[in-house]
């Protein structure tokens, strides 16, 4: 994908919620919860996308 961001987020905690700001004006706040989930699903999916999977959202729902 030629118009992926190479640059990574970054987090910070405010009035209890987790804020990603990112380049191109990337911004969203998350509960902790989340926060939590959307990590370990952005973790499995940067796993798959260095083996070469080209799949379907990561969402366990």
């Amino acid at each position: 994908m030629s118009d992926a961001l190479s640059e990574p987020m970054t987090m910070v905690v405010s009035e209890g919620a987790v804020v990603v700001l990112g380049p191109s004006g990337i911004a969203a706040a998350l509960t902790p919860q989340a926060a939590e989930e959307s990590a370990r699903r952005l973790l499995a999916a940067a796993e798959r996308a260095r083996e070469g999977a080209d799949d379907q959202p990561a969402d366990a729902d």
